[in-house]
């Protein structure tokens, strides 16, 4: 059964009803809204593009303004206060709706952080050469410093790239869960959608596991893990920057 986007952004309507707030008002009991929370405001539009076109405009500067006027004292001085709304979003309750918009605001707020991440070099193609698993199984790796992991229940990785052009959204042919590699090798962020079993397997190497765990640990997750195309989809993503010897 093919999904729109548009039905899914229906399911938004309690969400954003859910998050509605008044204007703070002076003390004439006129409404006034703060400079520096539009400003905060401006800045998660920027951060979270897709969320703001998913769940409109309107419904979506709802929600950064009631974000905005929960954050603790000096929040509006913290530059890195962005990185918390997905938190948020979260603890607006546990429904589908609030889910599926946090984990796409998850993958928008690594591609944040992964674009502003470390400069590494990722080790050459070569270095992988002869592409035996036998000989990857005893080594250990480190990944760019860009690296970030995103799984859901939900697709994604399909959602987001449906919403990097213009027009309308396309049509999800297969409604089934994802999970995202980010990571910015080069000059772009790059967003990839992982294998089955392939986010257990790069988190357990990310946790400094040998290759021989983390295909273990991709097999446990995943009953039809493909250990060669996994291996094969970590070099060809380009983000390990270090290799070693298991001791």
């Amino acid at each position: 059964m093919n999904h729109s986007l548009r039905t899914i952004e229906r399911s938004f309507t309690p969400f954003a009803a859910s998050v509605r707030i008044l204007p703070r008002r002076r003390a004439t009991g006129m409404p006034a809204v703060r400079r520096k929370d539009v400003g905060l405001v401006a800045v998660l539009v920027t951060r979270y593009p897709v969320i703001c076109r998913l769940v409109g405009a309107e419904s979506f500067q709802a929600m950064a303004h009631r974000f905005v006027a929960a954050g603790p004292p000096g929040f509006a001085a913290d530059l890195d206060f962005w990185e918390t709304f997905p938190r948020f979003l979260r603890s607006r309750g546990d429904t589908a709706s609030i889910e599926y918009v946090a984990d796409i605001a998850e993958l928008e707020m690594a591609c944040g952080k992964a674009r502003r991440a470390g400069d590494a070099r990722p080790v050459g193609v070569q270095e992988f050469a002869p592409p035996s698993i036998k000989l990857l199984k005893g080594l250990r790796v480190e990944f760019h410093p860009s690296v970030f992991l995103i799984a859901s229940r939900f697709p994604i990785v399909t959602i987001w790239e449906s919403n990097q052009r213009h027009g309308e959204p396309g049509m999800i042919a297969r409604w089934r869960p994802e999970a995202a590699l980010v990571a910015r090798p080069f000059a772009e962020i790059e967003v990839r959608r992982l294998l089955p079993g392939g986010h257990a397997f790069i988190g357990a190497l990310s946790e400094g596991q040998s290759v021989a765990a983390a295909v273990k640990a991709g097999q446990a997750a995943a009953g039809d893990f493909d250990v060669a195309a996994n291996l094969m989809a970590l070099i060809e993503a380009r983000i390990v920057v270090g290799l070693r010897e298991s001791a």
